[in-house]
């Protein structure tokens, strides 16, 4: 699994793009921990910048946590969809601002919103995921993901505990923040 991640220590907690981000010179390894599980790694290697928005609770038991591997709004997003009593999930994503995205489809009026900026996670947040009958749950999330020219990458989760790029991330710890009765 190869997800590009947003430096939060940049831009605050912010979604991509909403502040402006100057890149700057990584001198040496760190981790920051956030608010809302938010994890921020820095490396002086590629990836220099691996890290995790704030985890959303989506009711049912269900998370949302976005992932983010690049400087600004460049890279690889991933967003995984968490059941945290069953402890699997499905996550999506691709690259952001990239020559050749794939588009979604046009809305009802035939306007087709470009994918540049938002990425393919924040495309299928807004429009596939109010449509999903019955809500997030992870298999209608894969099964949904996986019939979209235009979502590049996804797969199961079969633990809470992620290695993405060679960092980790621990999906429990949104499961402790909102179920803490079922985090395994």
């Amino acid at each position: 699994m190869r997800a590009i991640f947003t430096m939060l220590a940049l831009a605050g907690t912010a979604p991509a793009g909403a502040l402006a981000c100057t890149p700057i010179a990584v001198t040496k390894p760190s981790v920051t921990y956030g608010e809302q599980c938010t994890i921020s790694y820095t490396d002086t290697k590629s990836p220099q910048y691996v890290s995790s928005y704030a985890v959303m609770d989506l009711g049912g038991g269900i998370i949302r946590q976005q992932f983010h591997n690049g400087v600004c709004d460049s890279g690889e997003r991933i967003v995984a969809y968490f059941d945290c009593a069953a402890g699997t999930g499905a996550w999506l994503g691709g690259p952001i601002n990239a020559p050749g995205l794939p588009q979604p489809p046009p809305d009802a009026t035939g306007y087709v919103a470009p994918i540049l900026g938002e990425g393919v996670d924040g495309a299928f947040i807004s429009k596939e995921e109010p449509r999903l009958a019955g809500g997030p749950h992870p298999e209608a999330v894969l099964a949904r993901a996986q019939r979209l020219p235009w979502v590049t990458q996804s797969g199961r989760i079969e633990s809470a505990r992620l290695t993405m790029d060679g960092k980790r991330f621990d999906l429990n710890c949104g499961c402790k923040l909102f179920y803490p009765d079922s985090a395994n």
